[in-house]
């Protein structure tokens, strides 16, 4: 970028400097002569551009190089880790939120502390294999500092986030172009390299990344492993602990240390466990959200009042947007159903993992039952990184009915055994649904037609209908029913096997050689009536 004094001043909002602003943005996408015929003035006045042509030089440099790191990605990665990193150190906290606490910075684990939660991982190990029908992995606990537990997730959360990442970039920059004006102005002149909507989406992809990046910078900050939400976040196989954090949260809630330290780590080998013996389960969780962010939408009414007060020039007032501010989702009835299907799922997850930890534990740890109730409000609760990513990403990775399907579970284990329990994750179709938990009955077939209802309405039963079905069971006017002949055929009453024979040949088309079209009539029986709709049975979950 040249240094060269831009014409104009403080105060004074020069064309020149305008021009040289949005050249030096957008780069090869804005070729001479675009700009020219365009009221600069009126743009820069809505789009909050400074009138200083330092500021705007400034601005410039700021915005190529967002744009250089974002590339062809519909999010700006490099930007969304650069900012969790600064989070998860403490450097940087959620816009609106009260300052991160907890241990100062992202120490890396003292042997000390690594040993300490090792042995609490070879303990709790030694009391889950007795009462778990499935392997418990025997892959040593790795011990992380924030960074490397932000590190170790990023791979998982990507292609999670990236449907709506895309989404939300467009629904942005579409907004922003409509408040610029520019979708009228430049959007139908050819621009080689790319063209004003491509540009602003980029603006957007910007903004979903500030957000997502504060987001998961302070989840690695509350997170004890890699677990902690339901997902297998983590290595495959591998269970996580996140020292600093593990300390905290003894810290916080006045826990015993040792027993506190044994009792998560039997949680995040639990979950370890379940997931590799049912690889699946991971599978399906992180599809179901994936299918939930494709369908994502937001309330443009609400974003284009957003971006009226928006400053494009001032990335850091960007970083200082809350999500609140800046996303407001609306959500269809088919996502609410996916919804309520992949929180039953986690609840499945967690009260699983809260059973045979409970098993494992009890009579063994002192305050365990004050631990189990510290992780059930922090789970119904959420802490403010969980609810900034719900935010964010227009999604809740909540558990739902964890109560209900801890009962589940219990009732499982005293009527099938451990066997059974685990057997129930060899397949989806094995675990109850929420309305199984809830106690609601099964969704309703769909209304009969007022036809269907009529033809319903016809059919009647017999008065004496027990001596109908004694003199059926007796075989009383057996001669007047329909029977099967020699090949299988269906000759009425009356008619000889012969000649029922003869009558099937005609009646089935087919010629000396044996073919045919199968286009005659088949011999049928009584008129039986319209059959009765099935009634809703349980699906066997």
């Amino acid at each position: 970028m040249s240094d060269a004094p831009i014409p104009g001043g403080p105060g004074d909002m020069d064309e020149e400097a305008l021009k040289r602003f949005l050249k030096e943005t957008f780069g090869d996408a804005l070729p001479e002569g675009a700009l020219d015929g365009l009221d600069l003035s009126a743009l820069a006045q809505q789009a909050n551009l400074p009138q200083d042509p330092a500021q705007l030089r400034a601005a410039a440099a700021q915005m190529q190089n967002m744009f250089a790191a974002q590339g062809d990605n519909p999010v700006n990665w490099q930007m969304a880790e650069d900012i969790a990193r600064r989070a998860a150190a403490g450097q940087e906290g959620i816009p609106g939120a009260p300052e991160p606490s907890g241990t100062p910075g992202d120490p890396s684990p003292s042997d000390e502390a690594a040993a300490e939660l090792r042995q609490a991982a070879q303990v709790a190990r030694l009391w889950l294999d007795p009462v778990l029908a499935i392997d418990v992995p025997s892959t040593d606990l790795a011990v992380y500092s924030r960074g490397t537990w932000l590190h170790r997730t990023l791979p998982r959360w990507k292609p999670i986030v990236e449907p709506v990442a895309k989404y939300m970039a467009g629904a942005i920059g579409e907004a922003i172009s409509a408040q610029l004006g520019q979708m009228g102005e430049l959007g139908d002149m050819p621009i080689p390299g790319g063209d004003p909507a491509a540009m602003m989406e980029r603006v957007g992809g910007t903004m979903f990344g500030v957000q997502f990046g504060h987001a998961i910078g302070s989840l690695a900050r509350e997170a004890a492993g890699t677990t902690d939400l339901g997902l297998p976040l983590g290595r495959d196989g591998e269970p996580a602990l996140v020292a600093a954090n593990v300390e905290d949260l003894i810290s916080a809630h006045s826990l015993d240390p040792g027993a506190a330290r044994i009792f998560l780590a039997a949680r995040e080998i639990a979950h370890t466990a379940l997931f590799a013996s049912a690889p699946w389960l991971g599978r399906a969780l992180f599809s179901a959200i994936e299918d939930f962010s494709r369908g994502i939408t937001l309330d443009l009414d609400a974003l284009d009042e957003m971006v009226r007060g928006l400053d494009l020039s001032d990335p850091e007032a960007l970083q200082a947007r809350r999500p609140e501010e800046m996303f407001v989702f609306t959500r269809r009835a088919s996502q609410e159903r996916a919804l309520e299907e992949l929180a039953t799922t986690l609840a499945l997850v967690e009260a699983w993992v809260d059973h045979v930890t409970t098993t494992a534990l009890e009579g063994k740890l002192p305050d365990l039952e004050a631990m189990r109730e510290v992780l059930r409000r922090r789970r119904a609760s959420g802490g403010p990184a969980e609810q900034m990513l719900s935010k964010t990403v227009g999604i809740e990775l909540r558990p739902r009915r964890v109560r209900e399907a801890l009962s589940w579970w219990e009732s499982v284990l005293d009527t099938e055994g451990e066997e059974g329990r685990e057997g129930k994750w060899d397949h989806p179709d094995l675990l109850p649904t929420a309305e199984v938990l809830s106690g609601r009955p099964q969704a309703p077939q769909p209304e009969a037609s007022s036809d269907e209802v009529e033809e319903l309405a016809d059919v009647s039963l017999p008065e004496d209908f027990d001596a109908e079905l004694e003199k059926l069971l007796s075989g009383d006017g057996h001669e007047h029913a329909p029977r099967e002949d020699e090949q299988g055929g269906l000759r009425t009453p009356g008619t000889a096997a012969g000649e029922a024979d003869t009558a099937e040949d005609a009646d089935s088309g087919e010629d000396e050689n044996g073919s045919g079209d199968g286009s005659g009539d088949e011999t049928e029986g009584p008129e039986d009536g319209p059959g009765r709709p099935s009634p809703d049975g349980d699906d066997g979950r």
